[in-house]
Parts: structure tokens; sequence; C-alpha cells
């Protein structure tokens, strides 16, 4: 009865310990897994869209014609001035204006090509998935 008594918490304790290591690994193996399994179906995703390669090459042209659109912009706001003698303040608000349109304009094409880079990216990512999984 004295030993059972003792060596009770002892036991205890080994069998919390063991079961923390147990607990420890699987978990370990358990995300390794969840990890391969959303890789395989990043893979298994792209390779079954065979609409991707198209998809990139209409955004590759479409950046392509917002950097000529960019820069034609560009060169809008960068060769437009507002007029250094001035015949009455509505002509000079009216400038402004305009002026101000121009540089929304090329703003609103700049966060236009950002977007477009962003689907290219991700897009190449997961061609770059496939080509990792084969």
């Amino acid at each position: 009865m004295f030993w059972a008594t003792v060596l009770s918490p002892i036991v205890g304790v080994i069998a919390i310990i063991v079961a923390l290591i147990v607990a420890r690994s699987s978990t370990k193996e358990i995300k390794r897994q969840v990890d391969a399994t959303y890789n395989l179906l990043d893979v298994f995703v792209a390779a079954q869209n065979p609409t991707m390669l198209e998809a990139k090459k209409q955004y590759e042209q479409q950046l392509m014609q917002l950097d000529q659109q960019i820069e034609a912009a560009k060169v809008d706001v960068e060769t437009t001035h507002l007029p250094s003698y001035v015949v009455n303040r509505l002509e000079a608000a009216d400038a402004a204006e305009r002026q101000l349109k121009r540089i929304q304009y090329l703003e609103d094409l700049i966060n236009q090509r950002k977007e477009v880079e962003e689907k290219l990216s991700l897009i190449q990512s997961y061609l770059d998935k496939t080509k990792k999984g084969k």
C-alpha cells in the first residue's frame, strides 16, 4: 500500500511526459501532412485549369498597354503647365482642374497596373507549383 501511494504520482507524471512527447511528434507529422495536402491541392488546381496560360498572356498584354498609357499620361502631366499669366480666375481654376484630372488619371492607371501585376504573380506562383509537382 505504501509503494502504491508513493509510486502513483511518479507514474502519473511519467505518463503525462510520454503523452506530451507523443502528441508533439504527431502534431509535427500532422502539420507536415496538411502542408503537403495544401501543396498538392494547389498543384491540382493549377494543372486542371488550362486557361491559366491564356489568362497569363492576357494580363501580360494588358500590362504592356497600361505601360504605354502610363507613359503617355506622364508626358501629358509633365508637359502641361498652368498658364503663367491668367486673364481671369475662372480660366485658372479650369486649368488647375484639368491638371488634377490628368494626375488622377495617371494614378488610376498606376493602380490598375499594380492589380494586374498581383494577378500575374498569383498565376506565376500556381504555374511554378505545377512545374515542381511534375
